[in-house]
């Protein structure tokens, strides 16, 4: 990521909803950020590109759902909750429903494999930041 900066709910989000069939609660109105991501589309960093992504963030009754809408109707679902495990630590669970053209479903599936530590990082290291 290279930057994110909030926005007012977009004219194509007509009226912001979660998917019925997942089993979700919304306990708040959704917010709404333009990110930019830097992606590769040649080996070696030989051409780079910033990409930006309309993202909707709607809180949980156990966690977030994200929505993100990118050029070339590529539409990413995503559910994080955490869930208590065995060892009386948490887990971050992360669910994901990606939306693309047989041609960028690969492409997505991988950045989406190649950049969640970082990201779930991003996401521990705000959480401990906002219970301190």
């Amino acid at each position: 990521m290279v930057k994110f900066e909030p926005i007012p709910r977009p004219s194509k989000v007509e009226s912001p909803t979660i998917p019925a069939d997942r089993g979700l609660v919304a306990v708040g109105e959704p917010a709404y950020y333009a990110v930019t991501d830097k992606v590769h589309t040649l080996p070696a960093g030989l051409w780079d590109s910033n990409v930006v992504s309309t993202n909707e963030f709607v809180n949980l009754e156990k966690g977030v759902f994200v929505r993100l809408y990118s050029p070339l109707n590529v539409v990413m679902e995503t559910v994080w909750t955490l869930r208590e495990n065995e060892k009386g630590g948490v887990d971050l669970i992360e669910d994901v429903l990606i939306k693309a053209s047989r041609l960028l479903v690969g492409t997505v599936k991988n950045m989406c494999n190649t950049n969640w530590k970082t990201f779930h990082g991003r996401i521990v290291d705000v959480m401990k930041e906002s219970s301190s």
